[in-house]
């Protein structure tokens, strides 16, 4: 057959095959199924309500912790971020997502590469080689220019490189989002440490008035003024004491050590910590347009959404597998069974070049598993960001009800206070004129520590909670797009 008629039989049925396989290839896919859908951000205006105190622009800043103006939280949050081993491996997760992009983006562009072989062979003379048999003959291939190139008709590569930089992206999101949950870590056991100082040393206190009643009391009872009852009283008054203190004491350790965990370092190291309490205002300035711009700020979300716009692109992927696969080929060297001519006689020269096409006719249903994998990969996907998508929301609600209890019962309990320290000085004023006797002026002493105690534990809580707002509202991260 000669050769122009083989290339114009070939190309008939390239055009059969390729014309065909365009119009089943829907067929071949199977039945379509319902996608999962994303679901927009649920309403949430009689959840929160806008403060009066709102204000324009970015808020939270990417470097929210600074608004405490706390030194030593500022410098626990760097070490943590340049010495914490899980966020050590974020970010290596980051670089590995981020040569897979570059990887796969190589796909789009044409190979070169050289080879030489060289074999010995001798042919079985029982074979079914019957012209070479029993004959022996060395091989010697050259081939210093070989070209491979991919032709993305059915745009393949091009939804490959799509998923992996969204894959890319959403690592890098993660890595946003570690970098909060470790912030925002480290940022609410700083404030326990501060509240759990306090309130250590407040306990002290308590138990230097308990210890200095016992005594009075013990003075009472050898006099014969008193019965044992309130000394008894006064004892386990002061035991009782001696156990807060003891646990303030270990809160201090423990918030310590975990510090010291959190920044990637040992538990001496965390004895070392400096205590600074921060200037954070009472009242938390917020945006106007809170809630809905600030979620879609919340990496967890961005992230979840990334992965779900990269498994849409592993499906294009699973599509193309049903048409054909297109490859130019193209080679140019020198093959010869003899070492001396190889170089020396034009003759030895071989090239070739064209294209190699691969048709999928029947794979077993594997074409359409695989599919049907990657739809359902996508459905959990989307799913996933929906409930991310709600978890957000449920989050920045409960935040803001967090919030807005702590906020009363701290303005009630500053009130305690300032009505206790009242009673103290009307007590030593008392005590003073010989009005009443110093029980009753070390009782209302220790009243005003006991409600100072409990003003050290919601200071705590009231700086957490602003951390967890800050949190849920996605710590002033902003997405990246390509």
């Amino acid at each position: 057959m000669k050769p122009g008629l083989r290339y114009r039989i070939f190309a008939f049925w390239l055009s059969v095959v390729s014309i065909t396989t365009t119009l089943n290839g829907c067929a071949w896919f199977g039945d379509k199924t319902q996608r999962a859908e994303m679901m927009t951000i649920p309403e949430m205006t009689k959840t929160l309500a806008t403060p009066s105190s709102a204000v324009n622009g970015q808020w939270p800043q990417p470097s929210w912790w600074e608004v405490f103006k706390a030194p030593a939280l500022n410098r626990l949050i760097s070490i943590a971020l340049a010495d914490n081993p899980n966020f050590k491996a974020a970010t290596a997760r980051l670089r590995q997502s981020q040569t897979m992009v570059d990887a796969q983006a190589a796909q789009l562009y044409p190979t070169v590469d050289a080879n030489v072989s060289f074999s010995a062979q001798r042919f079985s003379a029982n074979s079914t080689q019957a012209k070479l048999a029993g004959e022996h003959f060395r091989q010697l291939l050259i081939n210093p220019l070989v070209l491979r190139y991919h032709l993305d008709f059915w745009g393949r590569d091009q939804a490959a490189l799509e998923a992996a930089v969204g894959k890319s992206l959403a690592v890098e999101t993660e890595l946003a989002d570690a970098k909060l949950l470790l912030a925002s870590a480290v940022a609410a056991s700083y404030f326990d440490l501060v509240a759990a100082c306090e309130k250590q040393a407040i306990a002290e206190k308590i138990v230097a008035d308990r210890e200095a009643l016992l005594a009075l009391q013990q003075v009472r009872l050898a006099s014969g003024l008193v019965t044992a009852v309130p000394f008894l009283q006064a004892k386990m008054a002061l035991n009782a004491a001696q156990q807060i203190a003891v646990g303030a004491r270990t809160d201090v350790d423990l918030h310590k050590n975990l510090l010291a965990t959190l920044a990637g370092k040992g538990p001496d190291w965390g004895r070392s910590i400096v205590i600074e309490r921060g200037v954070f205002s009472s009242r938390l300035a917020l945006p106007a347009d809170l809630p809905l711009r600030l979620l879609s700020h919340r990496p967890d979300v961005a992230a979840a959404r990334l992965h779900a716009q990269a498994a849409a692109q592993e499906i294009k992927i699973a599509e193309t597998a049903f048409y054909p696969d297109v490859n130019l080929v193209a080679f140019t060297g020198l093959h010869s069974v003899s070492m001396t001519d190889v170089l020396l006689q034009g003759s030895s020269l071989a090239y070739a070049v064209g294209p190699s096409i691969d048709f999928p006719i029947f794979e077993g249903g594997r074409l359409r598993a695989n599919l049907s994998y990657q739809e359902a990969v996508y459905d959990a996907a989307v799913e996933r960001y929906n409930g991310s998508l709600l978890h957000a929301v449920q989050e920045v609600a409960d935040s803001f009800s967090r919030w807005r209890e702590i906020d009363a019962r701290l303005a009630e309990q500053q009130q305690s206070v300032t009505d206790a320290a009242e009673t103290e000085r009307l007590a030593d004023s008392l005590n003073r004129t010989g009005l009443n006797d110093r029980t009753d002026l070390m009782l209302t002493r220790v009243e005003a520590h006991q409600q100072r105690f409990r003003l050290a534990t919601l200071e705590g809580e009231h700086f957490k909670s602003a951390v967890q707002i800050i949190k849920a509202l996605g710590g002033g991260y902003t997405e990246k797009t390509h």
